[in-house]
């Protein structure tokens, strides 16, 4: 199997959805998702993420182009259903239920009974650190453990295929630690992933590759290190004032922050780190600390998307 999930053309238009206007939620999408990867599906609201995610699920229709999971066009099969487990934004559960309780529910769903239900219910509570928490009711969880829950629901059919939607969102620091930590263990274990999140840092932390949508249309594509291609080189120092600030910019030194006494500057790529130490050294600035910089996700997001929207509005 090349492919856990590959659409082709995949097309989703809402007929007369605005104001009698045709609603294009997404347009040709060609995509692949690899076994064994944590794809990061990303885009402003509006983009097409959800509609894509719903389209994978079999729970709308596309327009027109397909659909195959797992290696099969038959993605409305139960077969294909037990193996794709769906975590949804903001997973809602009774509050008078127990942990365990939940599990058992959604276990029988996808036909576990008896024996097996028991220990595949033990098994998840374990996989993510809930074993503690199973007899207690849901009102007495927090966020962070409602979200441990929720990933345990869609791991309980031990599917093949993860569909995260907002994971981390919402959850604190050590949350959102504990529950990266959890998907790249599932991503060892051979699972694939296809997460939809805002959290840019955390899906920069783990993804292996990153699909960025606007507008229904995918925009770019690439692993992490592709797509964060612009390198530069920072500078920190002491000692400086606007005049040399002013004449180290002419050179393609510029400020970018500023802690205390110490400067932060940005090198530009045209510069070699020789030479822009030479130039502080002429300024007769002390120097804190040399770091390398990379973008981040964020900034190409920001960069991606904005470009599409300046694409747009030329149109």
């Amino acid at each position: 199997m090349s492919s856990v999930i590959e659409t082709h053309g995949l097309t989703k238009v809402y007929e007369g959805a605005r104001r009698g206007q045709d609603v294009h939620a997404l347009t040709d999408l060609n995509l692949s998702v690899n076994p064994g990867e944590i794809f990061a599906y990303l885009g402003p609201n509006g983009s097409g993420k959800t509609t894509t995610i719903k389209m994978l699920l079999g729970l709308i229709f596309p327009t027109s182009g397909s659909i195959r999971i797992m290696g099969s066009d038959r993605i409305y099969s139960s077969a294909v259903k037990r193996e794709i487990g769906y975590l949804p934004e903001g997973a809602y559960y009774p509050d008078f239920l127990r942990g365990e309780e939940i599990l058992k529910f959604y276990g029988k769903l996808y036909g576990l009974t008896g024996a097996k239900l028991n220990r595949r219910v033990d098994e998840v509570m374990e996989q993510v650190g809930m074993g503690h928490a199973r007899k207690r009711m849901m009102r007495g969880y927090s966020k962070g453990m409602r979200q441990r829950i929720g990933l345990a629901q869609a791991l309980i059919s031990d599917p093949q295929l993860l569909i995260l939607d907002e994971p981390t969102t919402g959850l604190d620091p050590i949350a959102r630690k504990e529950i990266r930590d959890i998907l790249s263990v599932l991503r060892d274990q051979g699972k694939t992933l296809l997460i939809s999140s805002h959290e840019l840092l955390e899906v920069e932390l783990i993804s292996d590759r990153v699909g960025i949508l606007f507008e229904g249309v995918l925009q770019t594509l690439g692993t992490i290190d592709e797509l964060l291609t612009d390198r530069d080189l920072n500078i920190e120092v002491r000692g400086i004032d606007d005049s040399a600030l002013a004449r180290l910019a002419e050179k393609g030194m510029v400020k970018e922050d500023k802690v205390g006494d110490v400067v932060t500057l940005r090198v530009a790529e045209s510069l070699s780190a020789y030479d822009a130490l030479e130039l502080c050294k002429a300024e007769k600035l002390t120097l804190v600390r040399v770091a390398p910089r990379r973008e981040s996700l964020e900034d190409v997001f920001v960069r991606v998307v904005g470009a599409a929207e300046a694409k747009r509005s030329n149109a």
